[in-house]
């Protein structure tokens, strides 16, 4: 550890979903910001910790690296994420290989962007006929289309929201009720599912960001319910999604299910403009208490 009070950012993403930096463009900004403790929780792939197995990246010294990844999971037909800390990333690795090929993944995005193309041709939105999702990335179908409408004026006068990448996300893209509507969890595990391969990784499971979903009160605790039920130990509690006393409201539910607390920025880089490592848009920042009871437990990497 380099300092007595820690800097903690257990939530990012790298190119190897649908961030912008590589592994080590993001330990440069990681050590500039002097963040000790970290996990890189990419989208369905453990990319990060393989750039550091074949040397393409390098640790420095004084920091602790938490292996990590994000499961998309499917909830009752809504996508909704877990967390894993501390995994074994060959056994991860084996469990992503078999499930998402790469010949799988880009088959899946290409479908979701023709999707999506017949929603926007239906709105009468101005777009390239000929952009394709060709690489296989996490939301790859979705960040295309969402480049292309943005390049055209006049799609954001039409709908204002069409610029705004994380509500066109949330509110339209993944919303049943809206007009804009994919079904992107076709094939992804259930909460069930996503336990279990993490336990079998040997590490901890933890619900994502439980308020970023636009649920009530009372809908997040029940997701927060479903995922004790499957068997996780822990929810995330600081996240750049929460507003005035969720934070406070996360902490009674974490209480009331005698469940464990992370937290990080689900940084993105230029994906997910104004957010910051360690303290997102200035709204939060994980403090060495939240995460005591159970950081020590986990599989941990070092220089």
């Amino acid at each position: 550890m380099r300092q007595e009070n820690h800097i903690i950012d257990l939530h990012m993403h790298s190119v190897h979903s649908d961030g912008t930096f590589t592994t080590q463009d993001l330990l440069n900004m990681l050590w500039d910001k002097d963040v000790d403790i970290f996990s890189f929780t990419d989208h369905d792939s453990i990319g990060c910790y393989l750039d550091l197995e074949k040397g393409l990246a390098k640790l420095y010294q004084g920091v602790t690296l938490i292996p990590g990844v994000e499961l998309t999971c499917s909830v009752d037909g809504n996508l909704r994420d877990m967390l894993g800390y501390g995994i074994s990333i060959p056994v991860m690795a084996q469990y992503l290989d078999n499930r998402y090929s790469l010949e799988n993944r880009v088959r899946k995005q290409q479908l979701i962007l023709e999707r999506f193309k017949e929603i926007c041709r239906s709105k009468n939105l101005t777009f390239d006929e000929g952009i394709t999702a060709n690489e296989g990335r996490k939301a790859e179908g979705y960040t295309v289309m969402f480049m292309e409408l943005n390049r055209h004026p006049e799609n954001i006068e039409k709908y204002p929201f069409l610029n705004d990448a994380t509500r066109l996300y949330w509110d339209h893209f993944t919303n049943k009720e809206s007009e804009f509507y994919v079904d992107e969890t076709f094939d992804l595990p259930s909460f069930e599912e996503a336990v279990e391969i993490i336990h079998r990784a040997g590490g901890m499971a933890f619900v994502a960001h439980p308020y970023v979903y636009g649920l009530s009160d009372e809908e997040t605790e029940d997701l927060i319910r479903l995922a004790v039920n499957a068997g996780a130990e822990g929810m995330e509690l600081k996240h750049q999604s929460n507003k005035e006393g969720h934070v406070e409201k996360l902490l009674q539910m974490a209480r009331k299910y005698h469940l464990y607390t992370s937290g990080g920025t689900d940084f993105h880089g230029y994906n997910k403009p104004g957010i910051k490592l360690v303290t997102a848009f200035g709204n939060m920042q994980v403090e060495y208490e939240e995460i005591s009871p159970w950081i020590g437990s986990v599989t941990h990497m070092e220089p």
